[in-house]
């Protein structure tokens, strides 16, 4: 049996501490919706509208056409500029790790109409369950599950369960890397460990410049040069 990830480092989390609610820590874990990403793109159309073809009275979901993003009229009620749609899309609330925390307001006011400069914004990893929590069956093959604990995929990292947190192995899809607004973070008082945190760090690094160093590559090739490997 070759050695994985999960044997090779003994501790993936700690306590972030007692203030943890207050800290929003780099590697820290917290619950928020998430949306799914859609391969197909889906918009909601008005059907109804009010005499003056600007309130919407009724909406029906419609594939995206030619025409979208570029509509002849705009819309009041909901309000909605030609160039907008309103698009179909599900949410789900799950566990992510934040990766960067809000930054520092620019002390600059926004022009009175203009575009608004400081949102408080995150930037988070989503975590998705390899269980599923009806059957407790795993989702995935295991040779899959087995080469995610290798680290054979850049874009994912295991994640073992967390006693009243993550109730079940899971892995973190960092190429699904998302901003999200902070109000919507609920913390928990737990982190990734400053190893993993590190593997974490070097992977995003990885995906965005392909640069190929640090914790991420000593561990990973550590794991996929083993004589046992299976095929």
């Amino acid at each position: 049996m070759p050695l994985l990830l999960d044997n090779l480092i003994e501790n993936f989390y700690e306590p972030v501490g007692a203030d943890f609610r207050r800290s929003y820590a780099r590697g820290q874990i917290f619950w928020t919706h998430i949306s799914y990403s859609r391969e197909d793109l889906q918009l909601w159309r008005p059907t109804g509208l009010d005499p003056s073809q600007t309130t919407v009275n009724s909406f029906r979901i419609e594939p995206a056409g030619k025409d979208a993003f570029k509509r002849a009229m705009p819309l009041y009620i909901p309000p909605l500029e030609t160039n907008e749609e309103l698009i179909v899309a599900k949410a789900k609330r799950r566990p992510v790790i934040l990766l960067s925390p809000v930054p520092a307001h620019p002390g600059i006011p926004d022009l009175r109409g203009g575009g608004r400069i400081y949102r408080r914004l995150c930037v988070v990893v989503p975590i998705y369950s390899l269980v599923d929590r009806h059957t407790e069956e795993l989702k995935y093959r295991q040779p899959f599950l087995d080469k995610v604990r290798l680290m054979a995929y850049p874009e994912f990292l295991y994640l073992p369960q967390a006693p009243g947190v993550l109730r079940y192995p899971s892995y973190a899809r960092v190429s699904e890397l998302q901003a999200v607004y902070q109000p919507h973070l609920e913390p928990e008082n737990l982190q990734l460990s400053n190893d993993i945190r590190s593997i974490l760090q070097g992977q995003v690094i990885y995906l965005i410049s392909g640069v190929y160093s640090g914790a991420f590559q000593i561990y990973r090739e550590q794991l996929l040069h083993q004589e046992d490997l299976p095929e």
